[in-house]
């Protein structure tokens, strides 16, 4: 089913310099976005978690079977890269000492921010974008690539079914049952939810 995808993995095995200038290509940039909507994290650290997720898929790539899309496939190495970052982020002190260089001013700058910022405003949107990423994470991998694809990426339901490599009424079913998922899990979890559900 995933044709191409074997091909060009067998090529990357191979040694064959084309196939992996392909490979970062089309992944970088997509892994990037999967990345981001699923982290709070800053440029950087995103820069290095989809390097990590990369040079892994690299070492790994006998394992790649077929059975399921190559970017199904790193996106998992991802997910797995993001949970690591979350769990030393967990372990790390939650306190900050106004004693350490630096942070007297950070401090001082937040105390500061100007009204129009609109604090609460900024939180609530962060909260949300949280939940929804907890929705998102809860959800079977076919759905949450689905719906990633759909609305992160904004790809049409045609590309869509290449990515996945299922036919374009497959691929709107499961797009169908991705987001009634979806809105069960936010009606369930996300709170607020029945005031103010996601457009899906």
């Amino acid at each position: 089913m995933y044709e191409a995808d074997r091909k060009l993995v067998a090529r990357m095995l191979a040694g064959e310099k084309r196939a992996f200038d392909e490979f970062f290509n089309t992944s970088a940039q997509r892994l990037t976005a999967f990345a981001t909507r699923r982290s709070g994290l800053d440029a950087a650290s995103l820069e290095d978690v989809v390097q990590n997720a990369l040079i892994k898929a690299i070492r790994r790539l006998a394992s790649y079977r077929g059975e399921a899309a190559l970017f199904t496939w790193l996106s998992e190495i991802c997910r797995h890269e993001l949970a690591d970052v979350r769990r030393k982020a967990a372990r790390q002190p939650v306190h900050v000492s106004l004693f350490e260089p630096g942070t007297t001013e950070v401090a001082v700058t937040q105390l500061l921010a100007p009204e129009h910022l609109e604090p609460v405003a900024e939180l609530n949107t962060e909260q949300r974008r949280a939940a929804v990423m907890r929705v998102m994470g809860s959800l079977p991998e076919h759905y949450a690539v689905a719906l990633e694809a759909k609305y992160g990426d904004g790809l049409a339901v045609q590309d869509i079914a290449r990515l996945l490599g299922l036919t374009i009424v497959a691929t709107q079913s499961l797009l169908a049952r991705a987001r009634e998922a979806f809105r069960e899990q936010w009606r369930e979890s996300a709170p607020g939810a029945a005031h103010g559900g996601l457009a899906l």
